[in-house]
């Protein structure tokens, strides 16, 4: 009944949990009862609620933090690592991220490409630092990138993981195509670092 519940719906669409037709209704089976176990996983989303639902839907829970296999956050990732870090500290066992490659002003995305290298290793550097105080010692972070960065990614890490914690340096093909009419060779590799945390990280 709370007026959020069509904020709810409309991000359930947008997201592909439901279908454009899908009806409150539709959440509940055997007159309202029981919910429908096609939707009994729909995730809710607090910010559309008042705090008297909120708390309501906390109370659901004897233990919160053991009843949930996971977090799904979406957020900048700046603002989201902030977040979580008291929480989480040295408590994360992998790290894999695949930051937005520096491709320029021609590059087709939603997103920003085309930053100065400066500011692009900057931001990069800030949510390093973050992320390294989350991973306990015996665990991994990967960094995937391109040979616009490959260069910066690799000496910003040995920096804030020290160079005795590289691992080795995975090259990912992306392609088998060969195009004609170039002036240099084609790019048909990305770049993974693998880094530890310490000589105590364990490699299965």
């Amino acid at each position: 009944k709370d007026e959020g519940i069509e904020k709810q719906i409309n991000e359930w669409k947008t997201l592909g949990f439901i279908e454009d037709d899908f009806k409150l209704d539709d959440i509940f089976v055997n007159n309202g009862k029981e919910l429908n176990p096609k939707y009994k996983f729909l995730p809710i989303d607090t910010r559309y609620f008042d705090e008297e639902i909120k708390f309501k839907i906390l109370n659901l829970f004897d233990d919160l933090d053991n009843e949930l296999d996971g977090w799904l956050i979406k957020s900048d990732n700046w603002q989201a690592l902030n977040t979580i870090k008291d929480k989480f500290r040295e408590r994360i066992q992998t790290i894999y991220i695949d930051p937005p490659f520096n491709l320029g002003k021609n590059a087709d995305f939603y997103y920003n490409v085309n930053y100065k290298d400066s500011t692009w290793i900057t931001i990069l550097e800030n949510r390093l630092r973050l992320a390294k105080d989350l991973l306990n010692e015996k665990v991994s972070i990967f960094v995937r990138c391109d040979y616009n960065g490959n260069a910066y990614v690799r000496m910003l890490l040995n920096e804030i993981f020290g160079k005795e914690n590289f691992r080795n340096e995975i090259a990912i093909r992306k392609t088998v195509n060969v195009f004609r009419g170039m002036n240099k060779f084609n790019n048909y590799y990305e770049n993974l670092y693998f880094y530890s945390k310490s000589e105590k990280s364990l490699f299965n």
